[in-house]
């Protein structure tokens, strides 16, 4: 079904459109909110809200962009609430006190998933904005200017924050992962 088709059915409540929607979209959303929220059962949580919002507000997709983008616009939406209301979290300190801490072990860069789960936690490290658009470059292989009309920032803008990000990322990502070239992410002097 085409995208046009398939709008059509959404704004009719057709339940095999709901279910094409779900099927097309669904596991490349939750690869992109896992990646902006750093876990796989929130960022499921945050999926189903972007789709339940999206039929919600269905009568309002005007199809200036694809569908993909008009669901991950509503996305990141989500994440950015997300993100705001774990930041208003205010520990107990008793309970703090309680907590296990959980051991770290340092995986090895030869190994895939060790690879994944490092990357995964670099990025939880750099700010919304860097983390955004580092996500939407490189794992939804946006370009600059859709990169700019998605966040609503000029070109320069998206350019200097994949500058920042890639550089905090050299900082966070041990040198002997090699994500950023011959040199490894050692920083250059």
């Amino acid at each position: 079904m085409d995208e046009v088709k398939l709008v059509a059915a959404l704004k009719g409540r057709d339940s095999a459109a709901i279910e094409a929607l779900i099927e097309t979209h669904g596991n490349r959303l939750l690869r992109s909110a896992t990646l902006l929220c750093g876990d796989e059962t929130n960022a499921q949580d945050l999926v189903q809200d972007t789709f339940v919002e999206a039929l919600r507000s269905v009568h309002r997709f005007r199809g200036q962009a694809s569908l993909y983008t008009w669901l991950h616009s509503i996305l990141r939406n989500l994440t950015r609430h997300y993100h705001r209301d774990r930041k208003r979290l205010v520990y107990d300190n008793e309970l703090a006190a309680q907590e296990i801490p959980v051991l770290v072990e340092r995986p090895s860069a030869l190994d895939f998933g060790s690879a994944a789960a490092e990357l995964a936690r670099a990025l939880q490290q750099l700010s919304d904005a860097h983390r955004e658009v580092l996500v939407l470059r490189y794992y939804e292989h946006m370009k600059i200017h859709e990169l700019a009309r998605q966040l609503g920032v000029s070109k320069g803008t998206v350019k200097s924050r994949l500058h920042y990000a890639i550089r905090e990322m050299q900082r966070l990502l041990p040198a002997d992962m090699n994500l950023f070239g011959v040199e490894g992410t050692k920083e250059t002097v």
